[in-house]
C-alpha cells in the first residue's frame, strides 16, 4: 500500500458518521414552483471493496408528469465509502437524460495509486493517476456531514470527476430555520461548495444545499439559481434516520403526513 494510504484515515467513522445503514431520505424535484420529479439518497448497506468495509451509498432521481414532457431523467448513481476513512472506493452512474445514456463505472484503486473508469456501454477503459484519498459526487454529502461544521469555517477535500480532481471548499455562511413536514421545525446551516457543478456553472447559476444543524446533519434542500430557472430538491419524507437527540428511540420512522 502506498505511503500516503497509511495515514489517510480521515475520521473514525463509528465516532462521527452521522447515518447509518437503511437511512433513506425522500425528496420532491421543483422547477420554480411545480413538481417535476422524486429523489431518495440511501444508505444500503456495507460491502467489501478491495477487502475494505464500504457504506454503499446509492442516489435516485426521476422526472414525472409535466417534468417528464421537458426533461426525461431516469439516474441511479452509486458509490462505496470506505467505513474507517470516509473517501470513495468505488462510483456507478447509470444516468438518461434525454437522449444521452450514461453507463460508467470507476474504482479509485489506492493500492496502485490510479484511477480506473470504464464506460459499460462501449467498454472502453481510461486510467489517470491517484495522488490522494478522493471523494465522487455522492460520497462528498456523507463526507460533509460527517465533518464538525461551523458557521464561517472553510474546509476542503477533493472530488474526482472523471478523469480530473477538483478541490472543493465549502463553509457554511448562514444559519436559518426550516420547518419540513418530515421533520418539524429545525435549524439548518446553508453551504455554497465552490466549485460549483458543471451544469450550475454552464447556465450562469450559484448552488446551495441546507443541513440540518444537529447531530444527524440531515441534507433538508438544494436550490440552485439559473438563467432557465431555478431548481429545488426539497426532502420530503425518511426512515430510519438517527435521532435528533439521544434522548429519543433510536430506529424512528418519522413520516410526512
Amino acid at each position: 500500500m502506498i505511503g500516503w494510504l497509511a495515514g489517510a484515515v480521515l475520521a473514525p467513522a463509528a465516532a462521527v458518521t452521522p447515518f447509518r445503514v437503511g437511512e433513506r431520505l425522500h425528496y420532491r424535484m421543483f422547477w420554480g414552483p411545480v413538481i417535476i420529479g422524486h429523489a431518495t439518497l440511501e444508505v444500503r448497506g456495507i460491502e467489501p471493496v478491495d477487502g475494505h468495509d464500504c457504506y454503499h451509498l446509492v442516489a435516485e432521481a426521476r422526472t414525472v408528469g409535466i417534468g417528464r414532457m421537458f426533461f426525461k431523467l431516469d439516474s441511479a448513481t452509486e458509490s462505496w465509502l470506505d467505513v474507517e476513512g470516509l473517501f470513495s472506493r468505488r462510483f456507478q452512474q447509470n444516468r438518461q437524460e434525454g437522449r444521452r445514456h450514461k453507463r460508467a463505472v470507476t474504482d479509485f484503486d489506492y493500492a496502485r495509486g490510479e484511477t480506473i473508469t470504464r464506460n459499460l456501454l462501449s467498454g472502453r477503459e481510461k486510467r489517470s493517476p491517484l495522488a490522494q484519498p478522493v471523494q465522487d459526487i455522492i460520497s462528498a454529502l456523507y463526507y460533509v456531514r460527517s465533518q464538525p461544521l461551523a458557521l464561517h469555517q472553510p474546509a476542503q477535500f477533493t472530488v474526482n470527476a472523471g478523469d480530473k480532481n477538483w478541490t472543493v471548499t465549502f463553509r457554511p455562511d448562514k444559519r436559518q430555520k426550516f420547518e419540513f413536514r418530515a421533520v418539524g421545525e429545525v435549524d439548518a446551516l446553508r453551504i455554497e461548495p465552490t466549485p460549483t457543478i458543471q451544469f450550475v456553472a454552464e447556465n450562469k447559476g450559484r448552488l446551495w444545499f441546507w443541513v440540518s444543524d444537529d447531530r444527524r446533519k440531515l441534507p433538508l434542500q438544494v436550490k440552485s439559481t439559473m438563467t432557465l430557472g431555478t431548481a429545488t430538491l426539497m426532502l420530503h419524507h425518511v426512515d430510519h434516520v438517527a435521532p435528533a437527540r439521544l434522548t429519543q428511540a433510536p430506529g424512528a420512522v418519522v413520516a410526512a403526513r
